[in-house]
């Protein structure tokens, strides 16, 4: 089984995130739109378990890397996650593993010890690189997991996101399981497809979870996936509107289904239809 976050925009934060069986929280909209932070913080004193990303996918064509340590701690401070994700430098293993380093000193004066589990995010130009970085970040002290990212690895193992983590996993696993958890950091068109892959590959015994704006975007642009394939006719253009994108019910419905269709593929319960009366008022 593995874990699934729906990333959806705010106004459907109620009625469409809370449908995955963890939450992915974004550290740039806890910082700037307070009914992000309210709630995510409601979320983590209800018991669920919230990852806090540093945004570095949403950040790749203004800065390149995550946010700092001070804005991500600090997101951190206002919702109480179970998982921070540490700053990471896209596509550059050695400066992604000092990076990392300089986060964790800084979470060690900013945070109690232990009140964080935190995610480290390889990065790499090349295959080699990438392992290279892998290896280092997985043994740095203070780091209890990693995150497979959806930019780097198809960069560094030459393929579609998919296929390209299958691959990544293979190498990670060709002498016995990683060293830490994995958790799935996005998706593209063919993330349903990769979930059952996965699971059919006993990858699911160490992924523990996978976050992704599919089910809401790909309704979005009325990219249905299909249920067989496990794919979208194509990529969803763009990056997702995650601050005030509004599907009406028809979009909605299909964005309910693409994430039963990914908790399914992910091993998870399918959740009750709504209803259309829960739908409307959700739109609304």
């Amino acid at each position: 089984m593995i874990d699934i976050a729906v990333i959806a925009s705010t106004p459907h934060l109620t009625g469409l995130s809370t449908a995955g069986s963890i939450d992915m929280a974004l550290t740039h909209l806890v910082l700037t739109q307070p009914a992000q932070a309210a709630h995510f913080a409601a979320r983590s004193r209800a018991g669920v378990r919230v990852v806090l990303d540093n945004s570095a996918y949403e950040l790749e064509d203004s800065t390149g890397q995550g946010m700092s340590a001070e804005s991500v701690l600090g997101a951190a401070h206002l919702i109480n996650p179970a998982v921070v994700i540490c700053h990471d430098v896209l596509y550059d293993g050695p400066a992604t593993v000092a990076a990392t380093r300089g986060f964790l000193t800084q979470a060690a004066d900013l945070a109690e010890p232990g009140q964080f589990t935190y995610m480290a995010v390889p990065q790499g130009r090349s295959r080699r690189e990438w392992l290279d970085c892998h290896a280092q970040l997985a043994a740095m002290p203070g780091v209890g997991m990693i995150g497979l990212s959806k930019l780097s690895v198809p960069r560094c193992f030459a393929g579609p996101v998919a296929e390209a983590r299958l691959d990544c996993l293979a190498a990670l696993t060709c002498s016995g399981p990683p060293p830490l958890p994995v958790h799935l950091l996005g998706g593209d068109r063919s993330l349903i497809w990769e979930l059952r892959q996965h699971h059919d590959r006993g990858y699911d015994r160490f992924i523990t979870g996978n976050d992704s704006s599919f089910a809401f975007w790909y309704a979005a642009h009325d990219l249905p996936a299909d249920a067989l394939t496990g794919r979208a006719e194509r990529q969803a253009p763009n990056k997702p509107n995650l601050h005030d994108h509004v599907l009406d019910p028809a979009r909605l419905a299909a964005a309910h289904r693409h994430v039963n269709l990914l908790r399914q593929a992910a091993g998870l319960a399918p959740l009750p239809a709504e209803s259309t009366i829960e739908q409307e008022a959700a739109w609304r």
